[in-house]
């Protein structure tokens, strides 16, 4: 609508200022992202030997197709306990997943660096 037109009326007392906002900045809903297939793991250890980092890099030389990390997270929500304070939902993270395509996560973390990628 016509910001003009809804400040007219704002000023004839027709609208209330909450609900011009409403007309002026209609919220949609966002679109998701592009559709994801795969999923890009590259895992190194950074205190172990050389043979535990080449095994990680053939492990996951390949691409590893969408349909089974999603299998994973939901063999690993079966054995996974979440507190009150960080209750992280495994839905959401599928869905994520799912539409996020382009999508790097790092972990740098003492024991490993992890690195993922969806493509």
């Amino acid at each position: 609508m016509n910001y003009q037109k809804v400040l007219s009326r704002i000023e004839s007392q027709e609208l209330s200022p909450e609900l011009a906002y409403k007309e002026l900045y209609n919220k949609k809903e966002p679109k998701p992202g592009k559709r994801a297939t795969f999923i890009k793991l590259s895992v190194k250890v950074p205190n172990e030997g050389k043979g535990l980092n080449t095994f990680l890099r053939i492990l996951f030389a390949l691409p590893i197709p969408l349909i089974f990390a999603r299998i994973g997270l939901r063999i690993a929500g079966r054995f996974t306990t979440f507190d009150e304070e960080n209750e992280v939902d495994l839905n959401e993270i599928m869905k994520f997943i799912k539409y996020s395509k382009g999508t790097r996560i790092k972990v740098d973390a003492k024991d490993a660096l992890v690195d993922i990628k969806v493509i």
